[in-house]
């Protein structure tokens, strides 16, 4: 997936239920960090609800190139379930996320577009109800800076607002600290700058 502009995610798990032509479906969200963390959630869901139908599901994690995106439609007509909610995922431009709409069947038939329409309602009545927290992407570094240049440098990584998670002494300080990405160019240039071209980034 190839991004443009902020993504966003969910903190905490939700549940939505809806009711479509006698067919029940329960719609869960969660975060998800890696796809053990999706699909563990997946089985659970599953070990919940039993005697359900289906359990669809789609989730989408990390950034960029380097994301991942899975969908499944769970014994539906192909196309139908996993892929409609990915592309409310997509849409919605939320990561790091799993969505699993369980569905008990009500004895009327939705059809093809009758389950797309479904599926991605549940999907949507999620996100409708998630609280989306913007995610910053953070790029990492070590800087060595003689003595004189740690305070200056600090005061500059901060005003960036950078963090620094480690320093250490010795001959010269070694800082390393974080960055959103988008300032990551910017700070190169600035502490060359604040140490007077003597600090060494990596």
């Amino acid at each position: 997936m190839v991004e443009r502009g902020p993504l966003y995610t969910v903190k905490q798990p939700l549940r939505v239920r809806l009711t479509i032509k006698r067919s029940r479906f329960i719609a869960s969200l969660a975060p998800a960090n890696t796809e053990q963390e999706a699909r563990e959630y997946i089985a659970s869901i599953e070990s919940e609800f039993p005697d359900a139908t289906h359990h669809t599901y789609a989730y989408r994690l990390g950034f960029t190139n380097n994301g991942i995106e899975r969908s499944s439609d769970a014994r539906e007509p192909a196309g139908t379930a996993g892929p409609p909610m990915l592309q409310e995922l997509n849409g919605a431009r939320v990561t790091n996320v799993v969505v699993v709409a369980t569905r008990y069947f009500g004895g009327i038939k939705l059809g093809i577009g009758g389950l797309n329409r479904a599926y991605r309602s549940c999907a949507r009545a999620c996100l409708e109800e998630a609280r989306l927290v913007k995610i910053i992407e953070l790029a990492y570094f070590k800087v060595i800076l003689d003595y004189d240049d740690m305070g200056p440098a600090i005061r500059y990584i901060e005003s960036c607002d950078g963090e620094i998670l480690d320093i250490e002494y010795g001959e010269q300080v070694i800082i390393n600290f974080s960055v959103p990405a988008t300032v990551q160019q910017q700070v190169a240039t600035g502490l060359g700058d604040v140490s007077r071209g003597r600090a060494q980034l990596s």
